[in-house]
């Protein structure tokens, strides 16, 4: 096995016909690890940026919103940077410029733009932001120029406040779709950064509306057991195979944990039209029992009736019938 020298970002391992298979798949797995070391470490710091953008927009000091669009600008751009990373360290680097391990272990090289990152994803990975998400990201990265070279703003709060929400959502649906299987050591969860921000009222907007056609597509829950999420409070929740997920939060549950959740006592039982493990069982004042699947509807015994508490107990349908569990039928 050859290589090229060691000054090189990753050396290219070059195959021959003698050589040990055991130490080429060894070289393999040491050139992939340095990958994910610098791809994990750049996804975590993405991660803490977000976290303290979060906690600044929760802050009501209006001298401190700034930070809320130099943090999430800087964290969509690392994380950007963590899915280029983890093909190859080397495409951080700007140019054509060699750096040795020791200077990528330092940051002593100069790395890539957001926008040159979006073009080697697109290049090296195969991964290609939609024109929303892009105008975004150029939105950020104006506001944060303005903002980190005290050009004076205007005092318009609530377009701030929009790019920012935009930004955060934007963050927390990439690192849902592209690292919601890496863990952080040190950042907190989708869900928890998702909670904290749930009486910003420019990210929820933002956010719901960004997941309507999503919520249209997929496979939901037709009673109204679902209507409200624990964490995030929104009616944001589908079913993904066994498992019911919040949208909106990233909250997950399995089928049959939401059924027991809803049932008396912990029985449940198979639906015989939708085949879950998705049967309640409510038990009734005058001694009756009501057997209900909360995915499909499908119920045995006396209906379950549903009020709306907030105006007025007023009743309202026990399904939704713009709502389907089942896969939609192939033409």
């Amino acid at each position: 096995m050859t290589s090229t020298g060691s000054n090189t970002t990753s050396p290219e391992v070059v195959v021959s016909t003698d050589d040990d298979f055991s130490a080429l798949m060894a070289r393999c797995e040491e050139l992939h690890t340095l990958n994910c070391r610098y791809g994990l470490r750049l996804l975590d710091n993405a991660r803490m940026f977000a976290e303290s953008a979060i906690e600044y927009a929760e802050n009501s000091d209006p001298a401190q919103r700034m930070f809320v669009i130099l943090h999430i600008a800087t964290a969509l751009e690392l994380l950007l940077k963590a899915k280029l990373a983890l093909r190859h360290q080397k495409y951080l680097v700007a140019g054509n410029t060699v750096v040795t391990m020791h200077q990528f272990d330092k940051g002593d090289f100069k790395s890539i733009d957001v926008e040159e990152c979006i073009r080697r994803l697109k290049l090296y990975c195969g991964f290609e932001l939609n024109d929303n998400q892009r105008r975004v990201i150029t939105a950020l990265r104006n506001l944060r120029n303005r903002f980190a070279h005290y050009v004076e703003l205007s005092n318009d709060t609530a377009s701030h406040k929009a790019a920012a929400a935009a930004g955060l959502n934007l963050f927390i649906s990439l690192n849902e779709s592209e690292f919601s299987d890496v863990e952080s050591y040190d950042a907190k969860p989708t869900v928890k950064l998702v909670e904290a921000l749930i009486k910003y009222e420019e990210f929820v907007k933002v956010r719901v509306a960004s997941l309507q056609t999503r919520l249209r597509l997929s496979m939901r829950a037709v009673t109204r057991h679902l209507d409200e999420c624990g964490v995030c409070l929104q009616d944001a929740a589908i079913i993904d195979g066994g498992v019911i997920r919040c949208l909106f939060c990233g909250l997950k549950s399995s089928v049959r944990d939401c059924a027991e959740l809803f049932s008396d006592g912990t029985s449940v039982e198979v639906c015989p039209n939708c085949g879950r493990e998705s049967v309640a069982i409510h038990g009734r004042e005058d001694g009756d029992f009501t057997r209900e699947c909360f995915c499909c509807g499908y119920f045995t015994g006396p209906e379950l009736r549903w009020v709306d508490w907030r105006n007025g107990v007023h009743p309202i349908p026990r399904l939704h019938y713009d709502r389907s569990c089942l896969p939609a039928k192939v033409s």
